[in-house]
């Protein structure tokens, strides 16, 4: 239940009203009273935090002497929040879409926390017009491999290097099959991702709220970040023994050719 607590307070709910409709789920109709003693929230405070799941259509009461509640369904729930969310998406858009941004003011972005680096490399894949390069371990894989496979499914080529095992299904996976628990003794994750040679997440992957990244649309530092996956894929294909070369052309933004024909005029 403190999952499912956690969840309805990220969608707006207090702590207490959060309580309150989990309780309701358990045990249906219930009186104040009785939510008040499951949940320690006050019985000085029950009463206004069911009427508040009730003006928001969250919950029913029923009779009157004593007065009882019911919770909306869960799935009644999920069609609330979904439409109340993008609703408030579309009105968002439409009022900044009037707002004129200077591009250039988010050269560099700072991503705090694992989950919001994780959701903006959701985001970036999602929106991936072509190819999509990444150097990371499998827990991270693991994170991002729906929109990864669906990004496949629309035609996005993606490149893959790793130190850690990797399914080969994803797209071109280079691996040294490392197990991830091994290498965390001696090393922490990182993340290096560059999407359409226009967008780069760089920056560390320690599950916890302290990870740090950036996010950029710098050139300089897509190069950068699409160089250092091709230095590992090319090493990793030197100690492995297999050919790189078709994992570095597909994620270098000109053709090896382009530069034979560079160094020999």
């Amino acid at each position: 239940m403190k999952e499912i607590q956690s969840f309805l307070i990220e969608f707006g709910f207090t702590s207490n009203a959060a309580k309150a409709y989990t309780a309701l789920l358990k045990n249906n109709p219930s009186t104040g009273y009785e939510i008040s003693s499951q949940t320690d929230i006050p019985r000085s405070a029950i009463y206004n935090v069911l009427n508040r799941l009730v003006s928001l259509g969250f919950a029913n009461s029923v009779g009157d002497s004593p007065k009882k509640y019911i919770p909306l369904q869960p799935p009644a729930l999920i069609e609330h929040l979904n439409q109340s969310h993008n609703e408030k998406l579309e009105g968002l858009k439409d009022a900044i879409s009037n707002i004129e941004i200077d591009d250039e003011a988010f050269d560099f972005w700072h991503l705090h926390g694992y989950r919001n680096i994780i959701l903006k490399a959701k985001e970036l894949i999602n929106n991936a017009q072509e190819k999509i390069a990444i150097s990371c371990w499998e827990r991270e894989i693991e994170e991002i491999k729906k929109e990864l496979f669906a990004a496949k499914d629309r035609g996005i080529e993606s490149t893959i290097f790793s130190f850690t095992k990797i399914d080969e299904k994803l797209g071109k996976v280079v691996s040294y099959n490392l197990d991830e628990k091994d290498l965390r003794k001696i090393w922490t994750p990182k993340v290096i991702m560059v999407v359409d040679h226009k967008y780069t997440i760089m920056g560390s992957t320690k599950k916890t709220e302290n990870s740090k990244a950036i996010l950029t649309q710098n050139t300089a530092i897509n190069e950068i970040a699409t160089n250092h996956i091709i230095l590992d894929i090319t090493l990793a294909g030197q100690r492995l023994g297999i050919d790189s070369s078709v994992f570095v052309t597909n994620i270098m933004r000109n053709s090896a050719e382009d530069l034979e024909d560079l160094l020999k005029s």
